[in-house]
């Protein structure tokens, strides 16, 4: 009788939600209340972010951004370090592809394996996915790709009648014929003292800083790729065909005409036009000169987003992520005003950016159409180390030596090999 009766009730309980729901989908009794707004935090230096911020607050109201401005990327590290030390990191966090594997593998990072895996190995191609993928997780979510190509004057290249070089041996014969014509004019600036540039020239010509087998970091920087990479760069400099000043010397040379180029990555395109907005028209960008007639290029930058291992609301951060990096929307705000020519990564997120890009600066050059053929033409298998801000460092400190004329370029390679495995012994980290 109890059986009974408990099933008769169960059965009643049935039909009264059946009924309810059918109320529900006819319009009749729903819950209209509103869905709580979650509140998260998002620190960055990237140009363009507070818009993105703002049109993705206006756009929706399930989350909403508070937007914390890093002074630049030379602050950000150690500060987000702090800041998950001291258990009030922001949520989404802004990383160079230079420091994922290390973000990560000092616990600043969140593993977004199930959150983001998917995304990024459906949205990105191969060798992106090695930059943000290690380990077996997936710890942050590309943006952009910081191709390295040639920005050079138009107007100069015809005035001396060079053609676009190819070849980094064409580069060289360029550099020559300029040197010749006008000994107050160089090609270009020499690639002493940039250790990001250094890094790229290697990965272009095929080298592999680093890799990851198993749980054994692999550390490969003094290879004859990579001094092979340098060997072009060292005949310009010894032969004072490249400027070798830095900063404001170096600007007020481009501002007066007496640099034809410079190599840089996509994301030089909106600084060069703001900084010299009275040479309108006279830029264009062409692919980087490439060791051999083949096209090969290499990343000289680029960003992320993660989460921080603080955060508590992947789920809403998650939402942000995706939004800014592949949301036409997300990206046209960042682009929109002017202040970045992020190149996104996300092909629809490309289109977009393409899109919302003026051209004037650059002659009404499609400047996306060059990078993406770069982008195309960069080696796969290039993997950053945890280490990689010791080996920035070393590759610094060796770059004196370079400029001074004490050293060659080949020469910095074996000391920074060395300081890179030394700290990763030192931190605990198996290599060989």
């Amino acid at each position: 009788m109890r059986k009974c009766r408990r099933a008769l009730m169960i059965a009643v309980g049935m039909l009264t939600a059946v009924v309810v729901a059918g109320c529900s989908s006819a319009g009749g009794t729903t819950d209209t209340a509103p869905k709580e707004t979650t509140e998260i935090t998002f620190s960055s230096w990237l140009r363009g972010s507070k818009q993105v911020v703002d049109a993705y607050n206006s756009a929706q109201n399930e989350v909403h951004v508070t937007f914390k401005e890093v002074a630049s990327a030379g602050d950000n590290y150690t500060q987000l370090t702090n800041q998950v030390k001291a258990g009030n990191a922001p949520d989404v966090v802004t990383v160079e592809y230079t420091r994922v594997t290390e973000m990560a593998s000092q616990g600043v990072l969140k593993d977004i394996s199930k959150e983001a895996g998917a995304l990024v190995k459906d949205s990105y191609p191969p060798f992106i996915q090695s930059l943000v993928n290690f380990g077996g997780s997936t710890w942050a979510v590309p943006l952009d790709a910081g191709v390295l190509q040639l920005y050079y004057r138009a107007d100069l290249f015809e005035k001396y009648g060079i053609a676009v070089p190819v070849t980094w041996e064409e580069y060289k014969a360029a550099a020559k014929k300029v040197a010749a014509a006008d000994p107050e004019v160089r090609i270009g600036a020499s690639a002493a003292g940039d250790s990001v540039l250094y890094a790229a020239l290697a990965w272009q010509n095929g080298a592999k800083w680093a890799s990851l087998e198993a749980d054994n970091w692999k550390i490969n920087i003094d290879t004859p790729e990579t001094r092979e990479a340098f060997k072009v760069q060292q005949d310009l400099l010894d032969a004072n065909l490249v400027w070798s000043d830095k900063g404001p010397v170096l600007k007020q040379k481009q501002a007066s005409g007496k640099i034809l180029s410079v190599i840089s990555g996509s994301w030089y395109a909106a600084g060069l036009q703001a900084s010299f907005a009275d040479q309108s028209g006279k830029w264009r960008v062409a692919p980087l000169p490439s060791p051999t007639s083949k096209p090969s290029a290499a990343l000289y930058g680029g960003s992320t987003f993660g989460l921080s291992k603080n955060s508590s609301k992947a789920d809403a951060g998650m939402k942000f992520i995706k939004w800014m990096t592949t949301n036409p929307d997300g990206i046209k705000a960042r682009v929109a005003g002017g202040s970045s020519s992020v190149f996104p990564v996300n092909e629809k997120a490309r289109t977009a950016a393409a899109e919302a890009f003026k051209t004037d600066f650059f002659g009404g050059q499609n400047i996306y159409d060059v990078a993406t053929k770069g982008m195309a033409a960069v080696p796969e298998g290039w993997v950053w180390s945890p280490a990689y801000a010791t080996t920035a460092a070393k590759l610094e400190d060796e770059s004196t030596k370079v400029e001074s004329g004490a050293s060659k370029f080949a020469d910095m390679f074996g000391p920074a090999q060395q300081a890179t495995v030394s700290d990763l012994k030192n931190r605990g980290i198996s290599v060989r």
